[in-house]
């Protein structure tokens, strides 16, 4: 088994970055479901618009609490995605690309994110 420590002590992957992300990943998770599940209920079920178009979206988008479910939503999506995709970049990525692929996606969130709020916030009732 001796053979094998230089091995793992070099490939320790998305391990060695500690539990927070793990857990995190988790919290995340349960998050979006619980999320997904209310945003799915609410629209579908309990709603009262027979049809969802525009002009029922930006009605509900004109409400401060829906601005920050779907911002919360959001943020908690790209976090989930991002944080996804960091492990498997810790797990399979060894060159000096992993500098490059973790600037490009922290890149790609903050985008993501700015796009997000520029969409939701400017709604007004």
């Amino acid at each position: 088994m001796e053979y094998m420590r230089g091995f793992i002590d070099r490939y320790q992957g998305s391990g060695k970055s500690g539990d927070w992300n793990w857990l995190m990943q988790r919290v995340s998770g349960v998050a979006l479901l619980v999320l997904l599940l209310g945003h799915f209920f609410i629209e579908h079920f309990a709603g009262s618009a027979s049809v969802i178009d525009y002009q029922h979206v930006a009605a509900r988008l004109a409400s401060t609490g829906w601005k920050l479910f779907d911002l919360t939503f959001v943020v908690f999506a790209l976090y989930h995605g991002i944080n996804g995709i960091f492990m498997v970049i810790e797990d399979y990525v060894h060159s000096g690309w992993r500098v490059f692929w973790k600037g490009f996606f922290w890149v790609v969130g903050v985008l993501y994110l700015v796009l997000a709020a520029l969409t939701i916030l400017p709604f007004k009732g």
